[in-house]
């Protein structure tokens, strides 16, 4: 049984440990030597008070945590007016978004889109200082970003509606589980971006294949016309050393050419005994801007995981279940002096936009990006031995490449045609894929490891047997696409169509063998809104999706790509008195063309299994006042195999909780609290409900519900002290209680522990 999961597909839903030796003090001191590298020049510069490194377009709002104007005294400050040009594309002041880009690809308002869209701010990221973009979704409905456990700096397994969606950067996608590139996962560094965009449910009309679920866009920071400079350290939990900095402005006195340097590294320890993770991440980014119709914006990342965290899994047995001895969560199953995860994340790209005209404009975005990834653990996944205090053990090796190019052009046109207003966005878009990897496994299980007296250090010999999965795969795809944004007086209508055309070949490491199959999809979507004079915006929408599938059954017959449809219907809010906006949406989905067993020809799929998934989810961000800010959120999804000719018809699929919620709330100190002092305190709590799961694909196994809190604390010193002008003092602490909970299981020998009590302080200075 086991064996014939591994060779079936990739092990996308397996954990593994990482290692002791290596580069573990490398990433901190190369990020230090980067910060002093720009300090003496970005000293010089400018001083703009209150400068964020977010927003979109000139923005004027009320900022209690912004930094202190320069004529503060020793006594308390009023609230800071921050106004200044921001040049990130759809980025926001505060925690309430209006636009996003990522559900239409143009600035769109969200009150005007006929779909649940969900905009985490750089705003919101700094004060609850996520180190993941898993974590950045907490407080976000319809998402289950932490199926995977503690490791979601390596591992971004996002599971929105009951499905692994895709991400997408700059709008551009990246190679990632969902895609069929297993363990060569993308991940980012969530300091690198803007802000962060779900699109809830199918997308694929503008963005080809992808998940029924929706799609995550994490949007980069992009240069600023105003200088802004930002440097700090942190530390905390298992001996955590981080730095990081953030510079932008313009390099010429007429401010046609900006840039702008991102970086942060950091070494830690992690809850799992002997594991460790280390990055060092650096983005630079120039935008060149000859006149106010041009600009071409370069950009380039480079991420280097030299320890990369867990990878392993738990059995359910002495975690979920009572086992004769019970695991503690830093019990390291794997070998310390074999285990390895690392992995590297190169890409150059450029955006380049033309306005002609008040009518017509262009774009074209393009990205290359190579991802190379090694993992290698001794896996605890064959249960125990020895009366139940040993578990029984088999090593793995996967190596993997991936080279990506995507490019998207598109062309905008604004115009009216009597009484309708129209955007319409047309465009071509191209993605290239190369996937070369090895899975091997050995057929010689390991030593056993004693639970209550782990003897580590023992021999473990290299995994020879080449898994069918193993090979070179090469993705290609071509879509083109056509979109009308219409208005009406109080109605928005959003209409568009689109066609892709997929190759894929599969050369096997395995066997030699080659396969090649070719795919066509044609998708759509429509919606519309209505907008009342109050605020009030009911909408309705239904909208296609696809992914394609390597594989063919029993006749040779290629599989042709599963294919999703969702109907949707909401409300949203936005009060013209108050800065908030308020979702409630309702949604049915489904989901086609799912493989499951061939009832006659056994070792063969065929595709008629299909997934249901409904329910209702409500989000909402408020300022209620200058002061007091509140994001709060509620999912129940209802998911099930409707159609299947295995044990699990009619059951719940794994990971997948019915129910969550969370609510978080942050208030300002501006006046004169103890003589001035606390002024510039922001101080947020979070509470966050993650309901239980199925555990394994029979629905016999359940894990508990985990009620956890967060907690920040920031103080902008500069507030009430003149001389700590520009300093800002911080302390997060999430899971406040250390709380134990398994995040999920895949089966009853793979679980993986949610993150326990992390404790992070820091210090920034801005200028």
């Amino acid at each position: 049984m086991k064996r014939g999961r591994i060779q079936g597909a990739p092990r996308a839903h397996r954990p593994a440990a990482g290692r002791t030796a290596g580069l573990r003090r490398r990433a901190v001191p190369l990020a230090i030597a980067l910060l002093l590298t720009d300090a003496a020049w970005a000293q010089s510069a400018v001083s703009v008070p209150g400068a964020a490194a977010s927003g979109a377009a000139a923005s004027s709002a009320t900022a209690p945590a912004a930094a202190s104007d320069a004529t503060a005294t020793d006594q308390p400050l009023p609230a800071v007016v921050v106004t200044g040009q921001r040049a990130a594309d759809g980025a926001t002041t505060g925690y309430v978004a209006q636009t996003s880009t990522t559900a239409t690809k143009t600035s769109t308002p969200l009150i005007r889109t006929p779909q649940s869209v969900s905009v985490v701010t750089r705003d919101q990221m700094d004060i609850q200082d996520p180190q993941s973009v898993a974590q950045a979704l907490r407080y976000t409905s319809g998402i289950n970003p932490e199926q995977r456990g503690t490791n979601t700096d390596s591992l971004e397994y996002l599971y929105a509606r009951g499905f692994l969606v895709d991400e997408f950067w700059n709008g551009l996608r990246t190679p990632g589980p969902s895609g069929g590139f297993g363990f060569n996962v993308t991940s980012f560094d969530p300091y690198m971006f803007e802000s962060i965009d779900y699109v809830h449910g199918p997308a694929s009309v503008l963005y080809g294949q992808s998940s029924p679920g929706g799609i995550v866009n994490l949007v980069s920071k992009m240069p600023t016309s105003d200088p802004y400079h930002e440097i700090g350290f942190q530390t905390g939990s298992y001996g955590r050393v981080q730095g990081f900095f953030d510079f932008s402005g313009p390099l010429d006195k007429d401010g046609t050419l900006l840039y702008r340097l991102t970086a942060d590294g950091f070494d830690t320890g992690t809850q799992t005994d002997f594991v460790r993770e280390q990055r060092i991440a650096i983005a630079p980014t120039i935008t060149w801007r000859p006149n106010t119709d041009t600009s071409l914006t370069v950009f380039a990342n480079y991420q280097n995981d030299p320890e990369a965290g867990i990878y392993n899994s738990v059995p359910a047995v002495g975690t979920v279940l009572p086992g004769v001895v019970q695991l503690p969560r830093s019990f390291d199953p794997g070998e310390p002096d074999y285990d390895s995860f690392r992995k590297t994340q190169e890409s150059i790209g450029y955006t380049f936009e033309h306005r002609f005209d008040d009518t017509w404009s262009v774009k074209q975005s393009y990205r290359f990006l190579h991802n190379d990834q090694t993992v290698q653990y001794v896996a605890d996944d064959l249960g125990y031995v020895n009366n139940g205090t040993e578990l029984a053990r088999e090593p793995y090796l996967n190596t993997g490449t991936v080279n990506a190019h995507t490019l998207d052009n598109q062309v905008t046109a604004h115009f009216a045609t009597g009484a309708l207003d129209h955007e319409v966005t047309a465009g071509l878009d191209y993605q290239n894929i190369q996937f070369d990897h090895y899975f091997l496994f050995s057929l010689d299980n390991s030593p056993s490891l004693s639970v209550t007296n782990p003897q580590y250090g023992q021999s473990i010999a290299a995994p020879t047997f080449v898994a069918g999965t193993s090979g070179a795969e090469s993705v290609r795809q071509l879509g083109t696409y056509a979109q009308d944004h219409i208005d009406i007086g109080h109605w928005s209508f959003l209409g568009g169509i689109r066609e892709d055309w997929t190759d894929e070949d599969f050369d096997s490491y395995q066997n030699g063998s080659q396969t090649h199959q070719s795919n066509r999809a044609f998708t759509w979507r429509v919606g519309g809104v209505y907008q009342f004079d109050s605020g009030i915006a009911p909408y309705a929408s239904y909208s296609k999706s696809f992914q394609p599938q390597v594989g063919t059954d029993y006749y040779g017959n290629a599989f042709a790509p599963t294919t999703g449809e969702q109907y949707e219907i909401g409300v949203k809010f936005q009060p013209h008195n108050a800065t908030s906006f308020v979702t409630v949406s309702a949604f049915h989905l489904t989901e086609q063309n799912v493989q499951t067993p061939d009832p006659v020809h056994l070792g063969y799929e065929v595709l008629t299994g299909e997934i249901r998934s409904q329910g209702f989810e409500a989000e909402a961000h408020a300022s209620l006042t200058n002061n007091l800010q509140l994001i709060g959120s509620y999912t129940y999804t209802n998911l099930l195999n409707t159609k299947s000719n295995d044990t699990n018809a009619g059951k719940v699929p794994v990971g997948i909780p019915r129910n969550t919620a969370s609510l978080w709330a942050d208030y300002t100190i501006d006046s004169s609290v103890l003589g001035g002092m606390l002024a510039g305190v922001q101080a947020g709590a979070g509470i966050r409900y993650i309901g239980g799961s199925y555990g394994d694909p029979t629905n016999t196994l359940y894990t508990t519900s985990a009620t956890l809190i967060d907690i920040a604390l920031r103080y902008d010193l500069g507030r009430a002290f003149r001389s700590m002008h520009g300093w800002t003092a911080t302390l997060n602490v999430s899971n406040l209680l250390d709380r134990q909970y398994i995040a999920s299981c895949q089966n009853d020998l793979m679980c993986t522990w949610g993150e326990g009590r992390l404790v992070l302080a820091g210090v920034k200075y801005q200028w």
